[in-house]
């Protein structure tokens, strides 16, 4: 649907689904935006400032501070089940956009110019969190379904010293 657009000073990369049949993944091999997030989330919730090289690092901010406020969300749930719930309504539930109240970046990303392209924005957010939720949820739950304390335990971390608001 997106690629590699420039909107709102933020590049909309594509993003490749993974397509998962049987429990067996059929599509993999390229890395996208997702996968750079979730890889290097730990690395990054650590930094209180982060140096933005170009428009791709915006919207990997974004993806951290996403990621953070997932886990924190998947922090009370037990079980694979419970997680699945939880995250996957987050990631569709009221996506703010640049200009909006709640949108945590509001100096980082300039202000859609049409409305066109604030929806274009919008779905575009929309999708890259209901995607990042449902791979999150591959590394923040073992495949027994229990979960892993490895990862659950950055939820307590604040990435650039943004305090998380409980929704």
């Amino acid at each position: 649907m997106f690629f590699n657009q420039h909107h709102c000073v933020v590049v909309l990369f594509q993003i490749f689904d993974l397509i998962i049949q049987d429990g067996i993944v059929l599509f993999a091999g390229k890395t996208d935006i997702v996968d750079e997030a979730i890889t290097f989330f730990r690395c990054n919730v650590f930094f209180r400032n982060f140096d933005i090289k170009g428009p791709a690092d915006k919207l990997l901010i974004y993806l951290t501070f996403y990621i953070n406020l997932s886990l924190k969300k998947l922090e009370g749930c037990r079980t694979l089940a419970e997680g699945s719930k939880a995250i996957l309504n987050l990631g569709v539930e009221n996506v703010t956009i640049p200009g909006e109240s709640g949108f945590p970046f509001t100096g980082l990303f300039s202000l859609p110019q049409s409305q066109q392209e604030a929806e274009l924005l919008r779905d575009y957010l929309k999708q890259i969190r209901e995607e990042t939720s449902g791979r999150l949820l591959g590394v923040a739950y073992r495949p027994n379904g229990t979960p892993n304390k490895w990862w659950l335990a950055f939820a307590k971390r604040k990435f650039m010293n943004i305090a998380l608001l409980d929704k």
